[in-house]
């Protein structure tokens, strides 16, 4: 089992004299660096010279330079994006680190991957929030909190989990809970996540919906353009995946425990499939594959997204959500 961190657990003395420089103030830069500040925690932001940098100064904040940042703090949080850090961190960050240093990464995938040559005398935690950016400012205000999953790479200095768990409480995840985890199992949980399927699942489902003679508008308010998604999703939050269940009909709960059962083939076929996802992110194949697909300007991801923005269902999709005025994409 794992162990869950609580506000108990983190003590901000731990911080105390010490300067943190957020790196990258997009939506968990911004988020993280406010409820620092809010705790007491000395913050200096780093960025691009951008609108980011700029709204970091309208926020009150100290925003510099990258390097600048770094000059100035001594704990460093890598809000980068997974694709540019690497690069960012060897031009900008690494020749102004020093020993005790401290990075603290919110994804694993560059640690896990040994994408970030840091130093041996530097710590290396993560604190990686299980939600968005707006949500971790906003349960932090109201004193509801977010879980995360937080760990130590690498203790150079002998403290990093006492600077581990102070960072945690300053960021506010420990109000609701961070559960101990390493930088491989986040990366591994997370990309699986992003590639088990879930999207194509949706969209098959109501393809044979509509083959079936359903209307295209009603198949996707069924699965998801009616938002009953995030409320169902808030009610597993409070009772658990099939606890939720009995707050169905006994219809729904019949059809959902009983007939929803794969048989035992197709459950083990399904089960195949998905190890050979976590084979792949496991053994380095996917990260290499990424890798080159960066490298080569991102041709296969623009191209299968222009597939799936031609597909039959999105524009009648985007009609549905705009005339029932749920739609925020580009007008």
């Amino acid at each position: 089992m794992a162990t869950i961190y609580h506000e108990s657990d983190g003590d901000l003395k731990h911080l105390k004299g010490r300067t943190v420089s957020v790196l990258g103030y997009g939506n968990q830069g911004s988020a993280q660096a406010q409820n620092l500040r809010d705790s007491g925690v000395a913050v200096v932001v780093g960025n691009a010279p951008d609108q980011y940098r700029e709204h970091a100064r309208r926020d009150g904040f100290d925003a510099l330079s990258i390097a600048d940042a770094v000059k100035k703090a001594d704990c460093h949080i890598l809000l980068l994006t997974d694709e540019i850090m690497p690069q960012v961190f060897d031009a900008d960050i690494a020749p102004h680190l020093k020993p005790n240093h401290a990075l603290v990464v919110s994804s694993g995938y560059n640690v896990s991957y040994g994408f970030l040559r840091y130093p041996s005398n530097v710590d290396v935690l993560m604190v990686a929030p299980r939600t968005i950016g707006t949500a971790v400012r906003k349960t932090y205000l109201n004193g509801r909190g977010f879980p995360s999953l937080i760990g130590v790479h690498h203790d150079a200095s002998g403290h990093a989990r006492d600077l581990m768990l102070a960072l945690s409480r300053a960021i506010g995840t420990l109000k609701c809970g961070a559960v101990e985890s390493t930088c491989d199992e986040e990366t591994l949980c997370d990309l699986f996540n992003e590639q088990s399927g879930g999207l194509y699942a949706w969209r098959r489902a109501a393809e044979v919906l509509v083959e079936a003679g359903a209307s295209p508008e009603a198949a996707m308010l069924e699965f998801w353009a009616s938002g009953e998604l995030s409320d169902v999703a808030e009610v597993i939050q409070g009772h658990g995946l099939f606890g939720q269940i009995t707050m169905h009909s006994r219809t729904s709960q019949y059809g959902q425990e009983v007939t929803g059962r794969l048989s035992p083939e197709d459950e083990a076929a399904e089960r195949r499939r998905l190890h050979r996802v976590i084979d792949r992110i496991k053994d380095g194949s996917f990260a290499k594959e990424w890798s080159l697909e960066q490298q080569a300007g991102y041709p296969t991801l623009r191209r299968v997204h222009q597939q799936n923005m031609g597909h039959p269902l999105t524009s009648i999709e985007e009609r549905l959500l705009r005339d029932m005025g749920f739609w925020k994409g580009e007008s």
